[in-house]
C-alpha cells in the first residue's frame, strides 16, 4: 500500500490523514481487520498515535473497534442505500443554491473535469477522484461550508464502495453521458430537470455500488 516512514512535527494528524486516504480510497476493503502494531511499525511510530487516529477514524463512521481488533467499517447493502438517500437530500439542497451562483466560469471548470473523465484508458483511482471533484465543484458554487462539509462526510462514507463499483465496470461511458446531461442543465440553470436527473444519477450509481458488492462477494 505503498506506505513510507513519517517524520514530521504533528505525527497524530499525518497519521490521522494518511489512514483516513487509505480507506476512503478503498485501498483496504470494508470489513478489512486493521492491525495497529503492524502500522505503526510501518510508518515508524509508537501505537499511540495510531490508535488516536484509529478513534477518531471511528468518530468518523470509517472503522469500527471490537474488544480485541479494529476492522474498516463494512455496511449492509441497505446502509449502502441510507447513505446514497441521505447524499440525495443534501445534493438537491446543495444544486438548489449552487444553480443561483453558478457563473460560466464554474462551467467552464465543471466541463474542463469532464473532459479529463472522458478518456478511455482513465486510471480507475484518477476516474473516481475527477468524479468527486466534479460534483463537488458544482455544489461549492452554493457558497455553504457547511453544507459541502457535510456532503464530504457523508461521500467519505460510500467512497470505499465507490471504489469497488470503479473497478467492477467494464467501462464509465453511461455514467458520463450522465454528467454531461447534468452538465446541460446546470448551464442552461434548468434546476426542477436537474434536480430529477441528480436523483435518477445517484439511484444509478447506488444500484451499481450495491451489484460491485455482490459480485465482489462483500458480505453484507
Amino acid at each position: 500500500m505503498g506506505i513510507e516512514p513519517i517524520r514530521v512535527a504533528t505525527i497524530n494528524d499525518e497519521v490521522y490523514d494518511r489512514l483516513r486516504r487509505w480507506i476512503t480510497a478503498g485501498t483496504v476493503a470494508p470489513g478489512t481487520k486493521i492491525s495497529i502494531r503492524a502500522l505503526a511499525d510501518a510508518y515508524e511510530v509508537s501505537t499511540m498515535p495510531v490508535r488516536e487516529a484509529l478513534r477518531r477514524l471511528e468518530a468518523d463512521g470509517l472503522v469500527v473497534f471490537h474488544r480485541r481488533s479494529v476492522t474498516v467499517t463494512l455496511l449492509s447493502e441497505d446502509q449502502v442505500d441510507q447513505v446514497f438517500q441521505i447524499r440525495l437530500r443534501l445534493e438537491h439542497l446543495a444544486a438548489e443554491w449552487a444553480i443561483e451562483h453558478v457563473t460560466d466560469d464554474d462551467i467552464a471548470d465543471l466541463g474542463a473535469i469532464l473532459a479529463k473523465m472522458d478518456n478511455p484508458s482513465i486510471d480507475v483511482e484518477e476516474w473516481r477522484q475527477l468524479n468527486q471533484d466534479f460534483h463537488l465543484r458544482f455544489y461549492d458554487c452554493a457558497r455553504s461550508p457547511h453544507l459541502l462539509e457535510l456532503i464530504r462526510n457523508v461521500w467519505d462514507k460510500v467512497e470505499p464502495y465507490m471504489a469497488i463499483y470503479a473497478s467492477s465496470v467494464d467501462d464509465f461511458r453511461e455514467a458520463h453521458r450522465q454528467h454531461l446531461q447534468i452538465l446541460h442543465l446546470i448551464e442552461t440553470r434548468n434546476l426542477s430537470a436537474l434536480l430529477i436527473e441528480t436523483s435518477e444519477h445517484l439511484t444509478y450509481t447506488a444500484r451499481a455500488v450495491v451489484s460491485a458488492i455482490q459480485s465482489r462477494s462483500i458480505p453484507g
